[in-house]
């Protein structure tokens, strides 16, 4: 089933002098629940914090949250999320101005000069207007340098913060607006009726036309920080009457009130208005000299699911801190806010769709022959042969002089479409994105884990969905030599050359580009735009494997900002990049804004599910037992090359069961683990750094070093900062 999840968080007051020593605390708790969290309603595709990050906006406040919020980023990744962080600002979040000042004293007095508002919305350069950019300045930086990823499909809007995402996902698109509703909360006092929200936030946030822009979705949310009950009456009216119109958004999302709740409105039989409060992640109602702290600490999971009827429901998971007998503190479902199912969330809600879903799209050409010619094969979409067919010495339909060995695939062997393991939710997720400029695919997993066979899929399927017409550039960033990579021009050129040859083109185009002005990178734009694009009728697929070859080159910066520069330029909108990585994606960020890794979240190539690996089996013709495959997974789980290693060898074997073949007594893996080892004891950091890990038991790891372990699938993060082997083979690893 098609669906959207995400977690809300809000009014985290980043700055209060008491976090110093109540935040690690929280943390704590908070992490387990997000892990017992996600087996309900993850993985979750973005994040919401409606506002209040920090306690008084400044610069300072929002590095400290990026500290604060990255280890909560890594513990949601570990959990199998990868998602985007979308942002409203709070009255928090900006520094308060001079309330003396001119602009702020007619600012507070809002509802009463209708020419003030006239000016502030219509003209950017309003005295109005350069107060509040003012006042949201740190936010604003923070927002360009945060090194969270951000949706591909963003646009902005009149004031600061305000934006219109669009995130895609199997075929179906979910909109999220978010507008500043804190630009009149300036000062100290009671604001409650007070503050205001105009439609023309809303139009300049979705391109001029916000209504048009929800209809392109199939449904949508928005995000402010204030509920609606903060706003004037006049502006009330006007919100619902402009901009949440009933039916228009599935959920309007706010903060601010440290409170869950949820409200559904439906007035003279229109649609119903949803209103999701979210309950403080780190809220202090009294604190001071004398005064008990009253503590408020939540968050809330949202999930909307589409029916397979064009229908679609809404369910939430409230969490809140309450303290134990014991007098500790657990974060549990909130039984105060809303009435809870068996799974602690909320029953299905019907929501209205502002357009049907598309019908789900062919997930693969499976029946329909597909050529592969920019790769150098034919792939033909019949049925894997089955092994058992030419065990008793019947020779093959197809050509009686082949041999049993020749007609199972060995580990390792070249693509081929009749061998392949499917992986539904990463492969429709790549190809959504494949389906617009901007948005790399960025495929990251450990050695031997599939990302070279998912790209020669997507392949495929590109080949197939465009009828023939899309070209393919493929290139292995590991196979440039020790003179391509001494410097940045040398790398380029070699990139330029290899990128003409692999879509069959004459070096001549490289010659006389390079004989031309301009930079490296230009230079090899100019090839791009001139030569190579014009070669695709539809899409031009640059697959790119082993990207993080070139991390730790003193120019890997020069190259990432390149291919992040491809992907923006509107020139190159028939480009489609795909990114094979090993190497975690956020160690590749140090640059945020010249990053081509944060433009989408990275698809994870994992182990193999235990329904994949019957899969593969049943293409192997093995008829094992549950008691083979949990034995094959006590020893290497779902790892996707050794999985093959053993059922090729069981095939080869004539169906052995596989225990016969994974035992310490047998050589089959020896070949593999000595490959390891060699590479081990030639870098000590890494040999080291795995001689403290167990299968069993978990160790910290210097930062650098589980990194790298992690990339050779060696290694896993269990918790976070503490890691332990991937499989338990590797105790047999000669060290």
């Amino acid at each position: 089933m098609r669906s959207f999840s995400w977690l809300h968080l809000t009014d985290l007051h980043q700055g209060l002098d008491a976090q110093a020593w109540l935040w690690p605390g929280v943390k704590e708790i908070l992490f387990e629940d997000l892990s017992r969290l996600h087996e309900r309603c993850g993985p979750w595709d973005v994040v919401l914090f409606t506002g209040d990050i920090t306690q008084r906006g400044s610069a300072a406040e929002f590095d400290r949250f990026n500290a604060t919020l990255e280890p909560l980023w890594r513990h949601i990744e570990s959990l199998g999320s990868s998602p985007s962080l979308l942002t409203v600002p709070g009255n928090h979040d900006l520094v308060r101005p001079d309330p003396l000042q001119p602009e702020a004293l007619i600012l507070q007095r809002w509802s009463e000069f209708t020419a003030v508002q006239d000016g502030f919305w219509s003209d950017p350069e309003s005295p109005y207007r350069r107060l509040v950019d003012q006042i949201f300045a740190n936010y604003d930086a923070w927002l360009e340098r945060s090194p969270f990823p951000r949706p591909s499909k963003l646009s902005h809007g009149i004031l600061p913060g305000e934006f219109a995402a669009t995130i895609s996902k199997d075929g179906v698109s979910l909109g999220i607006v978010g507008l500043n509703s804190a630009f009149l909360q300036i000062g100290g006092g009671d604001y409650l009726g007070k503050l205001a929200l105009d439609v023309r936030q809303f139009h300049g946030a979705c391109g001029g036309d916000g209504p048009a822009w929800v209809k392109e979705h199939e449904l949508s949310l928005l995000l402010t920080h204030h509920p609606a009950s903060w706003l004037s009456s006049q502006a009330r009216d006007h919100f619902h009457g402009e901009i949440f119109t009933p039916g228009r958004f599935a959920a309007h999302i706010c903060g601010h009130l440290h409170e869950n709740s949820g409200e559904v409105v439906a007035i003279g039989g229109a649609a119903s208005r949803r209103q999701l409060q979210g309950r403080s992640l780190f809220g202090l109602e009294s604190f001071g000299q004398g005064q008990a702290i009253e503590r408020s600490h939540g968050y809330a999971a949202g999930k909307i699911e589409f029916g397979e009827r064009d229908d679609a429901t809404l369910r939430l998971w409230p969490r809140v801190a309450k303290r134990a007998a014991a007098g500790h503190w657990r974060l549990i479902q909130d039984l105060d806010a809303y009435e809870l199912l068996d799974d602690q969330g909320t029953a299905p809600e019907p929501l209205i769709l502002q357009r049907k879903p598309a019908p789900r799209r062919p997930r693969s050409p499976r029946t329909t022959p597909v050529s592969v010619r920019s790769v150098g094969a034919s792939v033909s979409a019949e049925p894997a042969p089955s092994p058992n067919a030419f065990t008793s010495g019947e020779a093959s339909p197809l050509d009686p002089l082949v041999s049993i060995t020749s007609r199972i695939q060995p580990p390792g062997a070249p693509y081929d479409l009749r061998w392949h393991v499917h992986r539904d939710e990463e492969e429709q997720t790549a190809l959504n994105y494949l389906d617009q400029p901007g948005a790399p695919v960025v495929l990251w997993g450990p050695e031997k884990f599939g990302k070279t066979w998912t790209t020669h899929y997507l392949i495929d399927c590109v080949h197939h969905q465009d009828g023939g017409k899309a070209k393919v550039v493929a290139i292995n960033l590991d196979t440039f030599d020790y003179e391509s990579r001494r410097d940045y021009s040398s790398f380029i050129l070699e990139l330029a050359y290899q990128i003409v040859a692999s879509i069959g083109g004459p070096e001549e185009w490289v010659n006389q580009a390079w004989g031309s002005r301009g930079s490296v990178n230009v230079r090899l734009g100019r090839v791009m735009r001139e030569h190579i694009l014009p070669l695709a009728d539809s899409r031009l697929i640059m697959a790119i494997d082993r990207v993080d070859a070139v991390w730790g080159l003193p120019f890997k910066d020069d190259c990432f900002g390149m291919l992040r520069a491809w992907a923006q330029d509107k020139r190159l909108a028939k480009l489609r990049l795909v990114l094979a990585i090993s190497t975690t994606p956020t160690m590749l960020i140090d640059r945020p804004t010249q990053s081509p890794f944060n433009l989408t979240p990275p698809i994870v190539l994992g182990d193999f599910t235990r329904e994949q690996v019957r899969e593969l089996a049943t293409k192997y013709g093995l008829r094992w037992s549950d008691a083979d495959f949990a034995e094959l997974d006590e020893l290497i789980g779902g790892h996707p090359y050794l999985v093959r290693h053993v059922m090729h060898r069981a095939a080869l074997a004539g169906g052995v069961p596989a225990g016969s073949l994974i035992d310490e007594s047998t050589s089959l893996f020896d070949d593999f683990l000595q490959r390891y080892s060699r590479r081990l004891h030639n870098q000590p950091e890494l040999l080291a750094g795995l001689r403290s890990l167990r299968s069993e038991s978990l160790a910290e790891l210097d930062p650098e070093v589980s990194h790298r372990l992690e990339s050779a699938g060696l290694a896993v993060e269990e918790k976070t900062g503490l890691f332990r082997l991937r499989y338990r083979l590797y105790e047999r690893l000669r060290l």
